[in-house]
């Protein structure tokens, strides 16, 4: 009886979802091939899932310019950043494995940091609200050049002071870069061998590896930039840097669409783990932040949205999207630093949902059917720009996944020359977010401030009219 009704649910989910492959395989094509003209982008992979349904699945341009290699299924890109989420799931194992607590401070397994670290927990390094610095922000490549041990790099940042006390807010750090350092001394084996017995190889991801710069590795895309109107190789910058937990998994598109499939079950963690992994971390005063253990996390219109990008001055970008609600993944992968992968899966899953749009592309209702409310929003959008004290409480109330470190940055909320109303999006049945608030409304805003780039914001008002959420989409 089982078999005969999981027979009767394929038919009926490929009777949905085959209907739209070939549309919508059109469609991709389309918008990569002009996101590769537009962006200079060398070499590009796409994977479109819906109900666990490959929909689209392609490979465009080269791997290696110089020898004109071509992208296939075998080629490997580094994915940076998007390794954060793989060293967390590491985590999690230790974790089921009963060697390790979430809640453990990280002196209890690396030696002689400072003082000021004695409170930071394994926890707090995974959803970045342990107030170190990313190092990888505001460094000259030499310091990526000269550091070529992980103790070394571990060195320069004890050096630095913390953003804030641990877990009073949040800034995207290299915190996983210590998880692997972790990793290894709980595991006995190196970061590399315990991700590849441990993950890899328990998913069948036989392309997947930590990087290792200096070796010979079939297979691996050449990374580039584009720079002075013609495209460049990548930085070059030492093998330890790119071999880091915070940025170091080397990968195909095919592998990692075995790694989405291992986040929808329990064939790698219990479900216990993917519901930690997937919920806002919370801060010393119970706010809940927009990001989990290696994933953004939040509404993205009226739907929840799973999100994380990779962009390496080696010359790469990526990005991952779930959209749980909708059973449907994207996942791109490419070989130049800034090929605008984020906005590309915006463009495409637009095609499952007119409503899921860049706010950019949408033809804008013909007049503002609430100016009131748009002069409050302002009010709102203007009040986070007033002086960084204020801007800093009020983003973590809205769940807005960043750390403003100066007045300068507030640049982007103040001198507001336009504000222009977009769209609404209602939800036909208001429910509560991620963050626990019923959304009554959406709405989108271009807003020109002087001296900025345009930017486009989503806010989001609960059933009172609060603003509760606040997004900056483009």
């Amino acid at each position: 009886m089982k078999r005969f009704l999981l027979v009767v649910l394929l038919s009926i989910i490929t009777k949905i979802v085959l209907p739209q492959a070939q549309y919508v395989s059109f469609r991709i094509d389309s918008a990569v091939r002009a996101a590769i003209e537009a962006r200079h982008i060398p070499g590009l992979q796409i994977a479109v899932v819906k109900y666990g349904l490959v929909l689209k699945k392609a490979n465009y341009g080269y791997a290696n310019l110089e020898d004109r290699v071509p992208v296939t299924d075998s080629t490997r890109f580094c994915i940076a950043s998007m390794s954060k989420a793989f060293t967390c799931a590491a985590i999690l194992l230790l974790m089921e494995d009963g060697k390790l607590s979430l809640d453990d401070s990280v002196g209890k397994y690396l030696d002689s940091l400072p003082a000021s670290w004695s409170s930071i927990t394994l926890r707090m390094l995974m959803n970045h609200s342990s107030g170190l610095w990313d190092d990888w922000d505001n460094r000259d490549d030499i310091f990526f050049y000269t550091n070529d041990t992980d103790s070394s790099f571990l060195a320069a940042l004890k050096t630095e002071p913390l953003k804030f006390k641990p877990g009073q807010g949040f800034s995207y750090s290299c915190g996983p870069f210590l998880l692997g350092l972790v990793i290894s001394k709980v595991s006995g084996e190196s970061y590399p061998d315990f991700m590849k017995h441990r993950i890899f190889d328990k998913l069948g991801m036989t392309n997947s590896c930590i990087n290792d710069a200096d070796s010979i590795i079939t297979n691996r895309a050449a990374g580039y930039i584009w720079r002075d109107q013609k495209i460049m190789h990548g930085k070059q910058i030492s093998a330890a840097a790119q071999a880091r937990g915070d940025v170091g998994v080397l990968t195909t598109l095919t592998d990692m669409l075995k790694w989405y499939a291992a986040l929808q079950d329990s064939s790698l963690l219990k479900q216990i783990s993917i519901e930690l992994m997937f919920s806002p971390g919370l801060l010393n005063d119970s706010s809940r932040i927009a990001y989990g253990f290696g994933w953004f996390l939040g509404p993205y219109r009226d739907h929840t949205l799973f999100t994380h990008n990779g962009a390496f001055r080696t010359g790469y970008s990526s990005v991952m999207d779930i959209y749980p609600e909708d059973h449907v993944g994207i996942i791109i992968l490419s070989n130049l630093q800034r090929a605008g992968a984020d906005q590309l899966a915006r463009n495409i899953v637009g095609l499952f949902n007119p409503d899921y749009g860049l706010s950019s592309q949408m033809l804008r209702d013909s007049t503002d059917p609430d100016s009131v409310r748009t002069l409050l929003l302002k009010s709102d959008f203007s009040e986070l720009g007033l002086n960084i004290d204020t801007t800093r409480k009020m983003i973590n109330a809205l769940h807005v996944p960043f750390y403003f470190e100066n007045d300068d940055e507030l640049a982007m909320f103040r001198n507001v020359i336009e504000f222009n109303f977009i769209k609404a999006i209602k939800p036909s049945k208001p429910k509560p977010d991620i963050f626990g608030d019923t959304i009554q409304g959406i709405y989108l805003y271009e807003v020109k401030c002087k001296d900025q780039p345009t930017r486009y914001f989503a806010f989001f008002l609960d059933p009172t009219g609060k603003l509760v959420y606040l997004d900056l989409e483009e």
